[in-house]
């Protein structure tokens, strides 16, 4: 029934998909430069976003924990207009000469993810489409979807789609995060109604609508008394699937209204209001501001926000995040009797989080430092922090380049802060460029390992250390 179901759905988004391209053929998507949506997201100042054709390969080692690979890879990246295209080649070689099985057992899916991106345009253009990895997604103000990505592990990849149309009075953002079987299906559609008037200020209001639901069937499990067995991993007792209750999947939905206060050449502020429902558990509300200082030629630009956050019980903001593919299910112990961790059991337990604060900002100057960093502390309990940070430079230091991007969520006190555990990710890399095409780097990555029965169904993820020095060659044309 599940498959079935989301067969019918994946078959009517195609015809949806193909209509909206229908419709960007024939002139109805509103022209970039009349687009009310340009803020720029904090985020998005430390992303680098290809401008220029660029050929990247290189030579290297990775080691994933105490198993060594000699590794020969290939990451092309060409830009055509609004087009661009990105690959993501490895070929992993073991010690006896043969291919590393985990990045080639997942059959057709194996090599449909050697596609890093296929895009057209950028977030916030009238037009976007990103068809590939997704790196960090975000609908609306975050406050359900917010740099989720689906591809946390090497391993599992997956070739997902963003698409957001912008008319002007109204418009969607969208995603699936995975085309092969739409596990995950985010919608927001929205709308100006004002625009065409002439009133101050509120002429650029902007209310929407936000839709998400995983449809897998142990998405949404949650323990009963008889389920709990003995074995317990970050305060949650893991439990038997078999006697748990609500097994089917889990839906999201929330309202925003956003109102920008100031829109000029230099700066825009923008104050906004949203609530989330997540379905069989609890809610919650924010009120926000962010501002965007832009413009300034490479000298300097600046993106912040600032929210006060009131949760309910059962209720986490911005539920589809960076870690939810490796939280959302996990088989602890396998055998005659499975036991499991779920994001859902966790959120059932979940009481009187209370309000909190979240604030993140991100900034380049001279286009040399890159930085992001966000925080969010609930004040009337110790669980429930929620930690970013971002950096990259580029010949700051003369032929020296450095990349770090670190997330930790449930953080319990300031030590937690930085330990490296099944709450986090993280990778960094630190490099040299002898010459102006080659770079000598190493690279350090906490990533993830997905588990697999005997029917090589993915049953969860395990933290992995990889470390992997290489050699680089980049020319740009």
């Amino acid at each position: 029934m599940q498959l079935k179901y989301s067969t019918f759905i994946g078959k009517h988004i195609t015809l949806f998909l193909f209509c909206c391209f229908f419709l960007m053929q024939t002139g109805y998507a509103k022209d970039d430069s009349e687009n009310k949506n340009t803020s720029s997201e904090s985020f998005s100042i430390y992303q680098e976003n290809p401008t220029v054709n660029a050929f990247t390969s290189g030579l290297g080692i990775t080691v994933f924990d105490d198993e060594v690979y000699y590794n020969v890879y290939l990451a092309p990246e060409l830009v055509f207009g609004k087009v661009g295209v990105g690959l993501d080649v490895n070929l992993r070689i073991d010690t006896d000469g043969e291919l590393r099985d985990e990045d080639w057992d997942d059959g057709a899916s194996s090599f449909l993810r050697l596609i890093r991106y296929v895009r057209y345009g950028q977030k916030y253009d009238s037009v976007y489409a990103r068809l590939g990895q997704l790196e960090n997604t975000k609908l609306g103000h975050g406050s359900i979807v917010y740099l989720y990505r689906n591809n946390g592990s090497y391993d599992t990849r997956k070739l997902g789609l963003e698409f957001d149309l912008d008319f002007g009075q109204y418009g969607f953002e969208s995603m699936i995060n995975d085309i092969s079987g739409f596990h995950i299906l985010a919608v927001r559609p929205y709308a100006r109604p004002l625009l065409k008037t002439q009133l101050p200020l509120l002429k650029n209001l902007e209310v929407g609508f936000t839709w998400v639901r995983d449809f897998r069937d142990n998405t949404n499990l949650v323990a009963t008394p008889a389920s709990l067995g003995l074995i317990e991993e970050n305060g949650q007792i893991a439990f038997n699937p078999a006697l748990a209750t609500r097994e089917n999947g889990l839906t999201v939905w929330g309202f925003d209204l956003g109102l920008p206060i100031l829109k000029t050449r230099f700066l825009d502020i923008l104050t906004y209001v949203d609530f989330v429902k997540i379905q069989d558990f609890g809610s919650g509300g924010l009120l926000g501001v962010s501002a965007n200082v832009k413009n300034l030629s490479q000298l300097f630009t600046l993106s912040a926000k600032l929210e006060h956050r009131v949760l309910g019980d059962q209720f986490q903001f911005s539920y589809f995040d960076a870690l939810y593919e490796q939280d959302r299910f996990q088989t602890v112990v396998s055998g005659q009797n499975d036991f499991v961790l779920t994001r859902a059991n966790e959120l059932a337990n979940h009481t009187s989080p209370g309000p909190g604060i979240y604030g993140d900002l991100g900034a380049s100057v001279l286009n040399v430092v890159k930085v992001f960093g966000s925080y969010q502390r609930l004040y009337k309990t110790e669980r429930g922090g929620l930690l970013h940070l971002s950096a990259g430079l580029k010949e700051l230091i003369p032929k020296v380049m450095f990349k770090a991007d670190y997330y930790k969520r449930d953080i319990t006190a300031e030590s937690d802060l930085f330990k490296l555990d099944d709450r986090s990710l993280s990778i960094i890399e630190f490099g040299y460029y002898p010459q102006p095409y080659m770079l000598l780097s190493i690279v350090y990555q906490w990533t993830y390992l997905p588990l697999r029965d005997s029917n090589d169904d993915i049953i969860g993820y395990s933290p992995i250390r990889r470390v992997e020095p290489r050699v680089a060659i980049n020319f740009q044309f």
